[in-house]
């Protein structure tokens, strides 16, 4: 096309007056017009004469006759002329990479922020002797059921009450349960008026009403009694084996499957411990435990430290590192892994079961003999 031709149909096409053949030859040859490196980056910062310069010299380098050298157009003329270039290379670039897949920057994701390990709390599930269960700490105050004669009741401060009823004479004896979960503890007020206190992880299987020549339970994990005093009807507790057989008394009784033997501790009273054909008779200040030989062994001990977990703390005499880590695991529904090469360190210390288990780690820290690694509910023991 020579340059004269070129002019005319620049011309026309910027007036309008330009056939449809006429723009469609124009269209089509800007569009074969080689314009490599165009300096979009000057029309966004609006350097209009730096493009225009910029264009006409690659205009001329493709074989485009620069307008410039017959007569000059208009301003408005030569400005349309840039835009229709720039718009016309900028839909051949969209075209060529409309097929490419779009980079999706996605922002980095931000570490997760660690799991608050918050103590235990008063919770338990009573299962009832049809089997139906009541979530206590979600249970309404007042009458939640009747079983066996007896009201069963949450009172006014959210513990459990039997409120002990005539059982007809035909009437079959019923169990009820409560059960705490890690994490969990309750109290709760038997059908003769005892008090027992269940630590996490535990669970009291009783009658709804106590008849015959004794009032017996079944106990899992860990509770403190008292026991109201009935010397005609002993008040037994049956744990891993053993039973213990009390007469008004104030003790605690420890009986985890995981700990390595059953403890009784006596705070007030007496205490008769039955482990097969062994017995032993406990004062207060004493505790009991079976040997894996069949005998039971007695020791003075401090019984505020056998209690202390229904005092609201933690207190450490001499405790291994992975005795210690059983009780956190409990109390705070956490998982935790503690090497066996930590065995021979014992510690000691009191700190409050209500405080959050990073604290509890922290007083352990302070020793310089563990650390500890947290990953969500899960505490790893390090030397």
């Amino acid at each position: 096309m020579t340059e004269e031709a070129y002019l005319d149909l620049y011309e026309k096409h910027q007036a309008g007056t330009a056939t449809p053949a006429e723009r469609a030859r124009f269209e089509a040859y800007l569009g074969a017009a080689d314009l490599p490196d165009l300096p979009w980056q000057e029309v966004e910062h609006g350097d209009e004469a730096a493009t225009q310069a910029a264009i006409f010299q690659r205009l001329r380098r493709s074989g485009v006759p620069a307008p410039a050298r017959r007569r000059r157009p208009s301003w408005a003329a030569l400005l349309a002329f840039v835009v229709l270039l720039v718009a016309g290379v900028g839909g051949y670039w969209n075209w060529q990479h409309r097929a490419a897949p779009a980079v999706v920057r996605r922002p980095a994701a931000r570490p997760a922020a660690p799991v608050a390990l918050r103590p235990g709390r008063n919770q338990a599930v009573l299962t009832l002797a049809d089997g139906s269960t009541v979530l206590l700490d979600q249970a309404h105050l007042g009458m939640l059921a009747r079983q066996g004669g007896s009201q069963v009741q949450k009172t006014a401060d959210g513990q459990l009450s039997y409120a002990a009823g005539t059982l007809a004479a035909n009437q079959p004896l019923l169990y009820n349960t409560v059960a705490t979960p890690r994490g969990g503890q309750y109290q709760l007020t038997l059908p003769d008026g005892s008090q027992v206190w269940l630590n996490a992880a535990s669970s009291l299987r009783f009658p709804v009403a106590f008849t015959g020549a004794e009032r017996r339970v079944e106990l899992t994990g860990e509770a403190y009694f008292e026991v109201a005093k009935d010397a005609r009807h002993p008040f037994k507790v049956a744990a891993r084996g053993t039973e213990i057989t009390v007469l008004g008394t104030h003790f605690n009784v420890q009986a985890y499957d995981d700990e390595p033997a059953l403890a009784a501790t006596l705070l007030e009273g007496a205490v008769r411990l039955n482990l097969g054909a062994q017995q032993a008779l406990l004062r207060p200040g004493q505790q009991a435990r079976p040997r894996p030989d069949g005998t039971i062994q007695v020791r003075e001990v401090d019984v505020q430290h056998a209690v202390a977990w229904k005092n609201g703390y933690f207190v450490f005499n001499d405790e291994p590192i992975e005795a210690i880590m059983r009780q956190v695991s409990r109390w705070y529904d956490v998982d935790v892994r503690c090497p066996s090469t930590l065995t021979n360190k014992d510690f000691n210390g009191k700190i409050s079961r209500y405080k959050d288990a990073a604290d509890v780690l922290r007083v352990l820290e302070l020793t310089g003999a563990v650390h500890f690694i947290t990953e969500g509910r899960r505490i790893t023991v390090q030397p």
